[in-house]
């Protein structure tokens, strides 16, 4: 059964890091596709940037989990070489539970928001494109992101024997 689940969340995150870069060079060719026809013909893309602000969300917030559960955002070690390997095991477990919680508190703010931006019928300015699809995308990202953290840590605590801690 971990053989399946493990499988399974190497091809999730897979899938979700090539949706990040495929937004990420859609990205790249607007910007490019923008410019020469700004400089070239004197024609910019009518509503280049409300695109490119929800290719850029989505490029970010389709790695969001990914990144966080691998643990591969920018992290400054300053304090690392005064901690125990047991003593910096519980202190990442407890960032962990704090960021986890943190993360679900956003989300909920983030469905708020969703929800206000249906019901006063906001769009976006060039476009006019409705904001509370994005809204609620990154609501679901930020919020599944932070119970998976929890879920990690809790993991992590579990299948950890006090052994290999210390």
């Amino acid at each position: 059964m971990s053989g399946f689940i493990k499988l399974a969340s190497q091809w999730f995150a897979s899938t979700l890091l090539s949706l990040s870069a495929l937004c990420l060079v859609a990205l790249m060719f607007l910007t490019v596709a923008e410019v020469i026809g700004r400089y070239v013909f004197n024609a910019p893309i009518f509503g280049r940037q409300d695109i490119a602000q929800i290719l850029l969300a989505c490029s970010i917030f389709f790695a969001f989990p990914v990144v966080t559960l691998r643990g591969q955002q920018i992290a400054v070690d300053l304090l690392d070489s005064i901690f125990t390997t047991s003593a910096a095991f519980w202190r990442d477990r407890l960032i962990d539970m704090l960021v986890a919680a943190s993360l679900v508190t956003m989300s909920v703010w983030l469905f708020h928001r969703a929800e206000k931006a249906l019901s006063r019928g906001l769009t976006s300015e060039m476009l006019f494109l409705p904001k509370y699809p994005l809204l609620t995308f990154v609501a679901v990202a930020v919020g599944a992101t932070g119970a998976l953290l929890a879920l990690r840590a809790v993991w992590l605590i579990l299948t950890t024997s006090t052994r290999e801690r210390s």
